[in-house]
């Protein structure tokens, strides 16, 4: 594109795309969801321009509703007794002014703005009950956007990790997009996590539609996981344990079954403001198994200390740094917190 639109409706959408991805990084407000959508603006002239209508249109809306004129419009005694209009119009001409700019900008956020929005912080789990009776589960850290519209449910998975169990309604298909992946169901379970490199799906019941960035759409059946990415969509067919095993954050625990100590650690720091540190790459690829509650890391570094002689140091920013016993130094760290 040149900045320029072929047509009132590419107009309309790059207006609705550029409010969405305002609100998006509003909403979530981390370096990740700005850079984004700042990627977004730098592809094309039309998006910077769509972008900064959406911004302004929102900020001014805002000051509107608190902004008054210095002085009011009535009417006020002269000394002949004649009565004047005391105004100034250039406060109103302003504001005039204003009002189109945020209109303009406005239009394609009212859209949005009527999306409900959906999240958790890191530790905190949430189930949600939709209009039509669908249940969603939030696991930690995670952010959603819900449309309830009558032609379908839509949902984005913005990001973290979601399961949904969709009733059924052959009219109203249940739409899931995270990223460039999106999921289509009528009535069925599954699950969707949000990784750095890919899009994990987990189907527990029915059946569901899947496309990524335009490719053939692909349907993936119970007991099927499918890995998503870039137009590639990579099914595995799961045993029940591994279903149960994906789905375990639900009743609030961990479920290891031969994961390195690194997977192990990198699962638990979803569920933590500071993280575990595994501080000698020699115990990374150590096999891990057990159950273990998701908010409870203790037990968990317990464990690793009766199995795997594995000492841990607590920093003082409420870190955990995992290292092996035989490497421990006598003097422990500088405020003796070496346990």
């Amino acid at each position: 594109m040149d900045g320029r639109y072929k047509s009132v409706e590419e107009r309309q959408a790059t207006e609705g795309e550029a409010a969405r991805r305002f609100l998006e990084a509003r909403t979530l407000d981390t370096r990740a969801a700005w850079d984004s959508a700042y990627a977004w603006v730098a592809e094309d002239p039309a998006h910077g321009v769509a972008f900064a209508m959406a911004e302004a249109g929102w900020e001014l809306a805002e000051r509107l509703r608190e902004v008054a004129p210095a002085v009011g419009p009535e009417a006020i005694a002269g000394p002949a007794g004649r009565f004047e209009a005391f105004f100034n119009r250039r406060i109103t001409a302003a504001l005039l002014a204003a009002t189109l700019v945020a209109t303009t900008g406005t239009i394609a956020l009212q859209k949005w703005s009527a999306v409900e929005r959906y999240r958790t912080i890191v530790g905190e789990e949430r189930v949600l009950r939709l209009s039509d009776g669908s249940v969603v589960h939030l696991n930690t850290d995670s952010a959603i956007e819900v449309a309830m519209r009558d032609d379908q449910r839509f949902i984005r998975l913005l990001k973290g990790e979601a399961r949904f169990d969709v009733t059924h309604n052959q009219q109203r298909p249940f739409i899931v997009q995270a990223g460039d992946a999106t999921v289509r169901a009528v009535g069925t379970a599954f699950a969707m996590r949000m990784r750095n490199e890919l899009t994990e799906l987990t189907v527990i019941e029915g059946r569901v539609a899947v496309r990524d960035r335009g490719a053939a759409v692909q349907t993936v059946g119970a007991g099927t996981a499918a890995a998503i990415r870039s137009g590639t969509v990579a099914m595995t067919a799961l045993r029940p344990s591994q279903i149960a095993q994906r789905t375990a954050w639900q009743d609030g625990v961990i479920q290891f079954d031969g994961e390195t100590l690194a997977q192990a650690v990198e699962e638990f720091n979803r569920y933590r403001t500071a993280p575990l540190v595994i501080g000698d790459p020699q115990i990374a690829s150590l096999r891990i198994g057990g159950t273990f509650k998701a908010g409870s890391s203790n037990q968990f570094v317990r464990a690793l200390s009766q199995s795997f002689s594995i000492r841990s140091v607590s920093g003082k920013d409420n870190s955990i740094i995992l290292l092996p016993a035989n490497n421990a130094s006598r003097d422990a760290d500088a405020d003796g917190r070496d346990r």
